[in-house]
């Protein structure tokens, strides 16, 4: 029937058809025949065709209602060719209106496709891995809905199971697709966390269970979703009713969360998909499934967050529908792969099993990477082919200093990662040989190396990695990992555990920068269409007088009447500085009315992170005692390039012309104005930032402390006069030679070792 007056596709109908024909007694290709005249005809099609993927990446015709019989077996498109390789490559639907007007059509002269117009093609996809291509054509040149293109997909993920069922292809053909699919798989990503690892996988959302994803009985099923649902809102509730002491602190992440939980719309997608014939467990993951479709195209940091709300609370769902526990069960050597995963839920993991991490989405500066870094964890981000082509129980190997990660390695790869092992293993050797030496350069200048740390358990790499001291500590983890606001008391005995283990070196106590993405379950803030520029840091602090002094309470607690040395994030003006130091003031005054400990010393400190602070270091060091740079956001404003989208982000190179400029501008306003200057910054762990650094005359880094050994063996190779009148020269030069590759030939040229590994 031509397709002018189409209908909007049964898809309940259709299912019930489909599971007619996968339960008939014939042969594969009739069964396969019988399957394309149905979605032909309750899609109201001139043509339905499925192409399966055979080894050769040659994408076969395999049955057709619409197109020539004999093309059947004998069509072959080469992998990428055509409007159907164009699906099968690009992994997403295409819906255009004149076939043969597209730039891709690929005119194959024994299927009799030449009259056609509109073209929909969905991709069949299983474990990550397009297997196969179908196909809805039409004379008409009127295109597909929406609701069509949706139905197309849905019946795309049902063919996944049908065509690699031994009941549809041979033996032979099953193990092709099979081979496909848990083939080895390869993908570069970005580096998050140093280390290399061999280990087994394991999904926090796990793949769908083998079995029938038709329902038997509709009522049955539309119970067990309803069941389901109800016990997953009572946990939600649960979880609200334990924070209700912290209502006047805020609610509304949860209740957004809540809001979820209970929407109709949500609910109503769900048994739609049960009314159509499948069971609750596939109604659920196939709803899951366009949502995250939906999450990965979305640009709007709020909407993916609420989509990442959304998915989460699938997974809960479906565990419920399972009846799996909510704890999980790693195995030995577990390498762990998510779509995202916050601090609580990883700092939850057996750590004694777990070697590694492997996320969609996770920049290197995420509470999970910095909880990663603390626990010594590999971790490599922003590998989904990863993650959707992997199984449970798949041998994997991370590399977190390349981003390289390899699913089911082949010999070779396996090879390779036992020769990159081997020699990590020689240079940690060799790094902790000489880890008491002096940091200084071939000339004669001391360098002095702090640690980044934001966890207790970090302090213990201070002795490992001979770091001088602590130049950040970042106290927000301890708002972030709980479920409630950290007492004074609780504040307190975290601090002087961190100083306890310091033994007398300096640490460096960031109060909390909270705000923006850094918010906990309690706590409440405007919803912010630009948050990183938003209320955060010390906005939110001075605003919030009270959080402020509860933390400074707590330090001068902790310090025991130690010195104390206090740094405020995300300073943009001196009149903030003075207004903090006021609130500071308030604090100490307070403790010696009261007769309670006060520190020997109190240092107070301002991080230099936004392009304002940048440019009046001067009138802003007339109020501080020191300066930290905080190279992240600081490259993240100067670039005006949000460092957790990957889209903008890996866009400019933190080591160009423009930022180092204005990096040496910062060094020298504060040699002139007497106040002290150190860089913070994971861009220090970056060998050829870090030349640069020294270069402009920056004599005091902090960096993670996977990085502090290499930064120190690369120092002692390096004559700082000679190469910082090399600097001098580049950065005077207009336009040729990019910064980083000069440097890069300074470092080859006087045999400065530029290699990580820690």
């Amino acid at each position: 029937m031509s397709s002018g007056n189409r209908m909007t596709p049964n898809a309940r109908v259709l299912l019930r058809q489909l599971r007619e024909v996968m339960a008939e007694e014939s042969n594969a290709q009739t069964r396969l025949d019988h399957l394309v005249e149905a979605i032909a005809r309750n899609m109201v099609a001139d043509v339905c065709s499925i192409y399966v993927r055979r080894a050769d990446d040659v994408l076969e015709l395999f049955a057709t209602k619409g197109l020539h019989r004999d093309a059947v077996h004998k069509t072959r498109l080469p992998w990428g060719t055509g409007l159907v390789g164009k699906v099968a490559r690009e992994g997403r639907p295409l819906n255009i209106k004149r076939a043969h007007e597209h730039p891709d059509f690929a005119f194959r002269p024994e299927t009799g496709e030449d009259k056609l117009n509109a073209f929909l093609g969905a991709p069949i996809v299983r474990s990550g891995k397009t297997i196969g291509v179908l196909t809805i054509q039409n004379n008409s040149p009127l295109g597909y809905s929406e609701e069509e293109t949706e139905a197309a997909q849905m019946v795309s993920t049902i063919l996944a199971e049908i065509i690699s069922s031994e009941r549809f292809l041979t033996e032979s053909e099953v193990q092709e697709v099979e081979d496909l699919v848990h083939g080895p798989e390869y993908q570069a990503g970005t580096a998050i966390v140093q280390g290399i690892v061999q280990g087994t996988a394991y999904l926090l959302t796990p793949k769908r269970s083998s079995g029938s994803i038709f329902a038997k009985d509709l009522a049955e099923e539309r119970k067990r979703l309803q069941d389901a649902l109800s016990e997953l809102q009572r946990s939600v509730d649960d979880m609200m009713a334990r924070d209700r002491a912290l209502s006047h602190i805020s609610r509304e992440v949860l209740e957004v969360y809540r809001l979820f939980a209970y929407d109709r719309g949500w609910a109503r997608r769900l048994e739609e998909k049960i009314l159509a014939g499948l069971n609750a467990e596939a109604a659920v993951e196939q709803v899951q499934a366009e949502n995250k479709a939906q999450m990965r195209a979305a640009s709007d940091p709020y909407l993916r967050e609420r989509l990442h709300d959304l998915d989460d609370l699938s997974r809960r769902l479906l565990r419920t529908l399972r009846g799996e526990s909510s704890a999980y069960e790693l195995p030995e050597n577990a390498v762990v792969l998510a779509e995202t995963l916050g601090p609580a839920e990883l700092l939850e993991l057996d750590r004694s099993k777990l070697v590694g991490l492997v996320l969609a989405e996770s920049s290197s500066n995420s509470h999970a990477a910095v909880v990663a870094r603390s626990l010594r964890v590999p971790m490599v981000s922003g590998v989904e082919t990863i993650i959707d082509a992997a199984d449970d129980g798949d041998d994997i190997i991370v590399d977190g200093t390349s981003g390289e990660v390899s699913l089911r390695p082949t010999s070779d790869a396996i090879a390779t990662f036992e020769e990159k092992a081997r020699i990590r293993s020689e240079q940690l050797e060799m790094y902790q040989r000489t880890k008491d030496k002096p940091c200084v350069t071939k000339d004669g200048t001391t360098i002095r190396v702090d640690m980044n740390a934001g966890l207790v358990m970090d302090m213990a790499m201070m002795d490992e990695v001979s770091a001088d001291g602590v130049g950040l500590f970042r106290t927000e983890l301890q708002f972030l990992v709980g479920r409630t606001l950290p007492t004074v008391k609780e504040q307190a005995e975290t601090y002087e555990s961190v100083i306890d283990a310091a033994a007398g070196a300096r640490v460096v106590f960031r109060t909390a920068d909270l705000g923006s993405d850094k918010r906990a379950h309690y706590m409440h803030g405007p919803l912010e269409a630009n948050p990183a520029m938003g209320w955060r840091g010390l906005r939110m602090a001075i605003d919030r007088e009270g959080l402020l002094r509860m933390q400074l309470r707590a330090l001068m607690d902790g310090a025991k009447g130690r010195p104390l040395t206090v740094l405020l994030p995300l300073v943009t003006s001196a009149e903030e500085v003075i207004q903090a130091r006021a609130i500071i003031d308030k604090e100490i005054d307070r403790a010696r009315k009261l007769e309670e400990p006060v520190p020997e010393s109190v240092e107070i400190g301002v991080m230099i992170e936004i392009p304002a602070a940048a440019m009046s270091v001067q009138r802003i060091g007339q109020h501080a005692d020191f300066m930290s740079i905080g190279g992240n956001d600081l490259a993240q404003f100067f670039f005006a390039a949000d460092r957790e989208n990957d889209r903008v982000a890996s866009r400019y190179d933190y080591l160009s012309r423009s930022f180092v400029s204005l990096l040496k501008r910062i060094a020298d306003d504060a040699r002139e104005a007497g106040v002290p200057v150190s860089y913070c910054g994971e861009q220090a762990g970056d060998p050829l930032m870090a030349l640069a650094l020294v270069a402009i005359g920056f004599t005091h880094v902090s960096v993670a402390a996977s990085a502090v050994l290499p930064f120190k063996d690369m120092m002692r190779h390096v004559d700082r006069t000679v190469l910082a009148e090399a600097m001098e020269t580049w950065l005077t030069e207009v336009g040729g030679v990019p910064l980083r590759s000069l440097v890069h030939e300074f470092a080859q040229d006087h045999d400065i070792p530029t290699l990580r590994a820690y």
